[in-house]
């Protein structure tokens, strides 16, 4: 993959964008993560779409974050980078876990831009009783930026930059997305993990009844899906876009059933 850097809303991004289709996917990765997160859903989705990914803001390649931040940032970041590209046109986009209320704030914010949103296992903010554990983490993180010593992310990898990881967990303590979760008028997919034990199930049912006609499913994977399970995550994705008539003739592969209100495989 060739590297592709964009300057935008004041920042420096990593990014890569195939222009295939007509339509354009734009993949927002979750915390920790970067844009190779998406690689699986790149080669079952990328014959059918223009798909944009970048690496966020304090993530990856990018720019790392100076001071706070905030989710208002994060969308304009993923604004910025839509217009340096000329992507006029509505988009569909796909974010997972925090990923996805950068999706859902960029799509309040600019609704005529956002066509449809896939969230997967939306993280809109601290699950209650998350607090303490949640600061002491950041406490660490800062620790370790101030003393430039190694910092683990949950999935073992090791952080680029504690700091900025320090500040994407205090943006999320603060994090209210109530009154964008109950705005939104684009079709959308939420979409939790059975295995999921970061955002469960049943927390994400709760973000998807804030949402106007939201669907909701359950999927056999876990927390970071796209990653676990990527060829059901495309699936389901073809799926809902499919069936929201943004894809007509897209073939979804066997072994997939939305049947009540649950995908298998």
């Amino acid at each position: 993959m060739r590297t592709q850097w964009i300057e935008a809303n004041g920042a420096r991004f990593r990014y890569e964008f195939r222009r295939r289709g007509a339509g354009t996917l734009v993949l927002v990765h979750e915390m920790g993560g970067r844009l190779e997160s998406f690689d699986g859903l790149t080669t079952s989705l990328g014959e059918q779409w223009s798909i944009l990914r970048y690496d966020q803001r304090g993530a990856g390649q990018s720019d790392r974050i100076v001071g706070s931040l905030s989710i208002d940032t994060a969308a304009a970041d993923l604004a910025g980078i839509l217009d340096g590209l000329e992507i006029a046109g509505p988009v569909i986009v796909v974010g997972a876990a925090l990923g996805a209320s950068v999706a859902i704030r960029f799509a309040a914010k600019w609704p005529a831009r956002a066509a449809a949103l896939v969230l997967l296992a939306p993280s809109t903010g601290l699950i209650a009783g998350n607090e303490a554990a949640t600061i002491e983490k950041i406490e660490i993180l800062e620790k370790s930026a101030r003393e430039g010593t190694v910092a683990l992310a949950s999935n073992g990898a090791r952080l680029s930059d504690p700091a900025s990881s320090a500040a994407t967990w205090r943006m999320l303590i603060g994090l209210d997305l109530t009154a964008d979760l109950a705005g939104l008028s684009c079709p959308v997919l939420v979409a939790s993990g059975t295995k999921d034990t970061f955002r469960p199930p049943a927390h994400v049912a709760e973000v998807a009844a804030r949402i106007p006609g939201a669907q909701s499913l359950v999927l056999d994977t876990g927390h970071v899906m796209a990653i676990e399970t990527p060829d059901l995550v495309a699936a389901t994705i073809a799926t809902f876009l499919n069936n929201a008539g943004f894809a007509p003739g897209l073939p979804v592969p066997a072994g997939v059933s939305t049947s009540a209100g649950r995908v298998s495989g």
